[in-house]
């Protein structure tokens, strides 16, 4: 499974959690839509730097970054 597919699971498994529609589109806004909250930001980030390796709290980020798997995606790769 490559790494888009890998967090594309995640997010279907997230949005499954909150009773969320669990299709959605590179850039659909899962955040500032109201799909998610700051709590399944905070489960996106462990996630992103437990399977990833990188280290958010020091490279920093904004919400939106976590707003579509389009942008997470521009996260985790260099």
């Amino acid at each position: 499974m490559d790494n888009k597919q890998r967090v594309k699971t995640f997010l279907q498994g997230l949005l499954a959690d909150y009773g969320a529609e669990t299709e959605f589109d590179d850039n659909t806004l899962l955040v500032s839509s109201g799909i998610l909250d700051s709590q399944a930001v905070l489960r996106m980030v462990v996630f992103l730097e437990e399977t990833f390796g990188i280290d958010l709290a020091e490279r920093g980020f904004d919400q939106d970054d976590f707003d579509s798997l389009t942008n997470i995606m521009r996260l985790i790769t260099p």
